[in-house]
Parts: structure tokens; C-alpha cells; sequence
């Protein structure tokens, strides 16, 4: 990783921590931003992420970062051991990440199970050319629409429907992967406050929590997500025609969104290309399209790229998927494969919107891009 002054320059931050058990004090204080301090970890040097000491158990951290960097942080208080001089890997990297706490100076808040390798809340570092986010705060007067939890078999999906005045028809329909961490980033109040501002029409919005059983992290999660076994023959056979007849959502291919985060946007993009005439758009968010596959039926990214690859054949062009794509300037190897996916796409005639935000692997960044990525889909121009 560059040092953090030849990144794109722009805004000085300070962050304090004041000790909090002097019985047993950290003797050094990790900053972890999910964009950076990650990065610096498998560089191998976290000397310019650890707070520096002062009198009374206060420490303090001052960097000039990018002024359009938007991140999850947490600081991290180190009792047993010094960071200085060493580089954590393995295990001892994992507690680390496990002693992280959110900045009690901060009052915007990632809630608990949205950060890897975390279990609780994190606080979030927004920069002032960030990237706006303005439909994610609750607002008072928005009315809230319903949610709704269902069980198809042995999966879980929760469905949320807009408060109307119109009994609602027809509705365009919006399914994302990962929905136990979009519930608890209380994604529902972004959908309402969409419809509020008559950004986007009325809509269906569908969490897929639970895919067959599979557990929201782990080797289940990653099955679900990577096999097509699980996650098409899910979708196609069990999810749509179960929304198109118990709720009022369309049948209509280029009013159904499928969005996805991580494996979540490789599987929305590998469905899209063997059910066009289902699925329209697509929303991917840091799409997994690195991800090597397995020997045992498991896609992979290069062959969800190369399913594009070919030229859109006149007869299928009734069936043509759109995409609205992004992914973090911080995200190595996965920002490559979603700059080729980009390329291949446009080479190959389908109508995609890409960019690349000052980020990571990071909810902090895609509860406002799938506001911006479902705008893009539904809008209706007045």
C-alpha cells in the first residue's frame, strides 16, 4: 500500500480514544478502517494506522486521507502485545479485529454484524466529496411500509411493500442477496424514503436471507452464492413465481432488479445471463468476480464474464440486461475483474453504468449505492 500521503490528497482527520479499563492499558491503538488499514495489514506495515500515546490514558491519530473516502472504522485497543515494530497475521490478526470498538466521538454508526471480522457496531468516516448519500437517514413524517418475513421451504426471504394511498398492481420488483445484513442496516428505510421523494415509483423490495438453510456467513453462505444449484434454481423456480402471485409485483423483465454485494453480485450477474427474460437489471456492488470457482459445480467469475462476452444476437435483444456496477478504489484485484466485466459488457452491446468510489469491501459504501443503483433501473423521467 502507498503511504497515505500519496493517496488523493484532501482533508486532515483527527480520531481520539480515551482509555477505558486502566487496570489492564492498551499499550497500542489500532485504527481499522475497512478501506485502508486492511490493505496496510497484508502490506505488512500498520505503523501508519496505530494512535500515538499521551497523558491521562488519551491517544491520538492524525492522517491527511482522500477527501471523497467514505469507510467503516473501528479503533482497536491492543492489551497483550505491541503492534510497533510487528505485523499481526493469522489468528493474532483476527483478535485484533475482535477488540474493536466504535469511536464513542462518532455519532454515525455501522450496527452490529456488518464488518468482517467484527461482530459489533462500527463507526463510519465520511469525507466532504464523498459520494452523497441522501436517502439513508430516517426522516420524520416518511411513511414506512411493511415488512415482512416469509419462509419458502427451507429458505427465508423478507419482503417489503410501500405504503400507498393506490392499493399497488404491477409493481416493479427489486431482489437483493444478504438481507440478514441489509435488515440490520435498516436497508427498508432507504426504500421508503425513495418512494417519498418520488425518486423511483412505487415498488416491491425483496431480502433474501436465507438460501436452502444456509447460514448468512461461512461455507454455507458461500455455496449458496456460488453454486447454481442453490441460488438460480432458488430464484427462478421458488422466488419469482412466488412474488408474482402472492404480492403485486411484476412479470415484466425490465422492471425486476436483481442486486448483489460481494458473491451476492456474482450470482445476480450469472442469473441475469441464463434468465434474461426474467431478470432486466442488475445491481452489482463489489461483485465477486475474482472468485476461482471449485470442481464441484461451483461458477466462477471468469465464466460469468465470458457468459457476456459474446455479441447480443438480434433475436435476444428484446431480453436485454442492464447493469449498474461498483466497486472500491481499495479492492485490489476485484476492481480489475469489475473494470474487464465493464469492458465486456459495453464490447458486447448491453447498457451499463460503472463506477469506481474512494472505499472498500464495505456496507458503509453500498447502502447508498443501491439507493443510486435502483434509481437507475426505476427512475421514470417526468
Amino acid at each position: 500500500m502507498p503511504p497515505l500521503e500519496n493517496l488523493i490528497p484532501g482533508h486532515e482527520v483527527t480520531l481520539r480514544w480515551t482509555e477505558t479499563d486502566p487496570s489492564h492499558p492498551a499499550l497500542d491503538v489500532l485504527v481499522r478502517t475497512v478501506a485502508l488499514t486492511d490493505d496496510a495489514q497484508e502490506a505488512g506495515d500498520l505503523t501508519p494506522f496505530l494512535m500515538h500515546p499521551g497523558s491521562a490514558g488519551t491517544w491520538t491519530w492524525t492522517s491527511t486521507l482522500p477527501s471523497d473516502l467514505r469507510t467503516a472504522y473501528q479503533l482497536c485497543p491492543v492489551r497483550d502485545f505491541s503492534l510497533r515494530g510487528s505485523n499481526p497475521e493469522g489468528d493474532q490478526w483476527l483478535r485484533v479485529l475482535a477488540a474493536g470498538v466504535p469511536d464513542p466521538n462518532s455519532p454515525a454508526h455501522l450496527p452490529p454484524g456488518t464488518v468482517w471480522g467484527n461482530p459489533g457496531p462500527a463507526s463510519i468516516l465520511e469525507l466532504p466529496a464523498a459520494l452523497p448519500q441522501p436517502w439513508v437517514a430516517k426522516r420524520p413524517g416518511v411513511r414506512r411500509g411493511s415488512l415482512t418475513r416469509v419462509e419458502l421451504g427451507a429458505s427465508v426471504i423478507h419482503v417489503w411493500t410501500p405504503d400507498t394511498d393506490r392499493p399497488p398492481t404491477d409493481l416493479p420488483l427489486v431482489i437483493s442477496f444478504d438481507g440478514a445484513s441489509w435488515l440490520r442496516a435498516d436497508i427498508s428505510t432507504t426504500f421508503a424514503n425513495l418512494v417519498a421523494d418520488h425518486a423511483v415509483p412505487p415498488f416491491v423490495a425483496v431480502l433474501i436471507e436465507s438460501i436452502n438453510g444456509s447460514a448468512e456467513r461461512g461455507p454455507e453462505r458461500i455455496r449458496s452464492l456460488t453454486h447454481p444449484d442453490q441460488f438460480v434454481a432458488f430464484v427462478l423456480g421458488d422466488l419469482l413465481p412466488y412474488l408474482r402471485t402472492a404480492h403485486p409485483a411484476t412479470d415484466d423483465p425490465t422492471r425486476t432488479v436483481l442486486a448483489g454485494q460481494s458473491l451476492g453480485g456474482l450470482a445476480a450477474a450469472h442469473v441475469a445471463a441464463v434468465a434474461p427474460d426474467q431478470v432486466g437489471w442488475v445491481i452489482g456492488q463489489s461483485a465477486a468476480l475474482w472468485w476461482p470457482g471449485d470442481d464441484v459445480g461451483g461458477i466462477s467469475g471468469a465464466a460469468v464474464i465470458a457468459a457476456y462476452e459474446a455479441p447480443i444476437a438480434r433475436s435476444t435483444k428484446f431480453f436485454l440486461t442492464k447493469f449498474f456496477l461498483e466497486a472500491g478504489s481499495e479492492e485490489g484485484d476485484l476492481l480489475k475483474a469489475n473494470h474487464r466485466f465493464h469492458d465486456v459488457l459495453q464490447t458486447a452491446g448491453h447498457a451499463v453504468s460503472f463506477r469506481e468510489y474512494c472505499g472498500g469491501h464495505d456496507y458503509t459504501c453500498w447502502q447508498g449505492g443501491l439507493a443510486d443503483g435502483i434509481i437507475a433501473a426505476l427512475h421514470q423521467p417526468v
